[in-house]
């Protein structure tokens, strides 16, 4: 794979780089943070309203759809 990525092949890109684990503090921080939002959107289901909706223009449907998930 290294020898595609030297030769310049157009095919072989980097997309991403891998970041070194969080280590000591920084990681419980992490965590911690992760947490709490996993806490937050337990607590506050989402109540999406169900059925078919019938719109005259797709920005209509958009402004329904925007003001339904931000409630």
């Amino acid at each position: 794979m290294n020898e595609l990525i030297d030769d310049g092949d157009p095919r072989a890109k980097v997309v991403g780089r891998r970041r070194a684990p969080l280590a000591g503090e920084a990681a419980l921080k992490a965590s911690l943070g992760l947490s709490r939002t996993a806490l937050q959107i337990r607590k506050t289901p989402l109540k999406s309203p169900r059925g078919v909706f019938r719109f005259h223009t797709h920005e209509e449907a958009n402004q329904w759809t925007m003001k339904n998930l931000t409630r």
